[in-house]
């Protein structure tokens, strides 16, 4: 990332919030004031904003706007050095740390904009094969700028951040500007990922591998035993449609 993409302060400060959109409408002045909460460290404020992220940013799968800003604000708050003790408050001893439920978010959202999903979408709605998908693809382009927000958790204290990160990376690892990182998170996805105590993320360990040709064949695929509208997404505690960029699972 470069510049203002760097700079989460930068993302929230010059977004014109005003013309995006989402679940409740328009996203001024609600969803930048949320953001801004996110590294308070007041636990009322930081649960309203993660509330926030989870059912007004990304409702049953919809992705809206302003979701996209959004999107890069935390991959860059993710990233910005001087934000990390903001990012594990005091009382959050014994939770699922806050950087971790960030992380997850990002998952979530890039499952939802995946290709697959788009896929998915275009076939349940007969939608021509040439309709935008503009919100996705938007979303899309943000990885390569975020990967090294991401892959700075790969080292993290917590064993659940790490794989959580790991989760984010495997997601951004669709885009074919980050193919160059396959051979470097073989390893980690295969020690890490794939000896989770999580049935899911050892099925996404086997299907990255499988995908970029790497590493060993540890389990086999399977369908994922939630039901079809939650394939794939990360559950989260904080967690509880319209045009095209809404999903309508």
């Amino acid at each position: 990332m470069n510049g203002d993409n760097l700079n989460p302060y930068a993302i929230v400060n010059l977004t014109d919030w005003a013309n995006l959109e989402n679940a409740d409408g328009s996203a001024f002045p609600d969803t930048p004031a949320k953001l801004r909460d996110l590294a308070s460290g007041d636990f009322s404020a930081v649960t309203s904003s993660l509330n926030h992220l989870y059912n007004t940013l990304l409702n049953d799968g919809v992705v809206y706007s302003a979701t996209v800003p959004a999107f890069r604000y935390v991959a860059a708050l993710l990233g910005d050095r001087p934000s990390r003790a903001a990012l594990a408050p005091p009382w959050e001893v014994g939770k699922f740390p806050l950087r971790g439920k960030l992380l997850t978010w990002l998952a979530n959202v890039a499952f939802d904009v995946s290709i697959g999903q788009e896929q998915r979408i275009r076939e349940w709605g007969k939608y021509s094969p040439t309709e935008p998908f503009p919100n996705f693809v938007d979303i899309r382009s943000i990885y390569p700028e975020a990967f090294p927000s991401i892959a700075s958790y790969f080292d993290d204290s917590d064993s659940r951040v790490v794989e959580a990160a790991l989760v984010v990376a495997v997601r951004f690892l669709e885009s074919p500007a980050l193919a160059m990182h396959h051979r470097r998170l073989t390893p980690l996805v295969e020690n890490i990922l794939a000896q989770s105590s999580s049935e899911w993320h050892r099925s996404l360990a086997s299907e990255a591998l499988n995908a970029w040709g790497q590493g060993r064949m540890l389990i086999e695929s399977h369908t994922d035993p939630l039901p079809s509208g939650e394939y794939g997404r990360v559950h989260n505690s904080q967690e509880n449609r319209g045009s095209v960029d809404e999903p309508p699972f």
